[in-house]
């Protein structure tokens, strides 16, 4: 009885050794026939550099989102991109985040109850307006709550912004805080989203001396 046991465990450690060897086989031989399908490219052992100069890439290109995903995370980074160009004096860059043909169009309350005070078209028009960011030592666009609605190459949408700009008068530092909410109208071409027409609203503001 004893070694019959031993004849029936030595059998079955037998066949276990066979299957998991069958295993390892087929699971090489899928391995190789996956690489086969791939046409034989080499797989990507590393991602490519990361780079800020590929920030605020409007392009919804710039991303593996699709549809939907993709046009809400380049018009963000559109957003975005006015920000940071407007703090990094970047007039020429700033210009061009609108179409040739775009507007911006200055208001002091809001649009439903006052006329804009000044207009300004074009994206030559734009760049010479901006010069007035140089009046300033330093500013500061936090951009908050955006939302969007998208409608094929075309969309719209309203972000508020807290804007801090500094100055210097007879030696001592004054910032000016500003409330701002932006109505864009935006426009797809050629796959990456610009400013048509941008609404900047200045619904409040605050002066103050600033210790530094």
């Amino acid at each position: 009885m004893q070694g019959e046991f031993k004849t029936d465990r030595r059998s079955f450690l037998a066949t276990a050794a066979a299957a998991a060897g069958s295993a390892i086989t087929v699971g090489l031989c899928d391995a190789d026939a996956h690489d086969q399908g791939d046409g034989g490219r080499p797989q990507p052992t590393t991602a490519s550099p990361l780079s800020f100069d590929n920030l605020y890439d409007t392009s919804i290109l710039a991303t593996t989102l699709k549809g939907e995903a993709a046009d809400r995370l380049a018009l963000r980074r559109l957003v975005d991109a006015w920000a940071h160009c407007a703090d990094r004096r970047l007039a020429e860059q700033q210009s061009n985040l609108f179409v040739p043909d775009g507007t911006i169009l200055n208001y002091e309350g809001d649009p439903n109850t006052h006329q804009p005070n000044s207009t300004i078209k074009g994206r030559t028009a734009i760049r010479s307006a901006l010069a007035v960011l140089n009046t300033f030592t330093v500013t500061l666009h936090m951009n908050g709550q955006s939302d969007v609605m998208i409608r094929g190459d075309h969309a719209i949408g309203e972000t508020y912004c807290l804007v801090h700009q500094f100055t210097m008068q007879n030696d001592q530092r004054k910032c000016q805080t500003l409330g701002i909410r932006y109505y864009d109208q935006f426009l797809r071409q050629e796959n990456r989203w610009y400013f048509a027409e941008r609404k900047l609203i200045i619904d409040w503001s605050d002066s103050r001396m600033s210790t530094p």
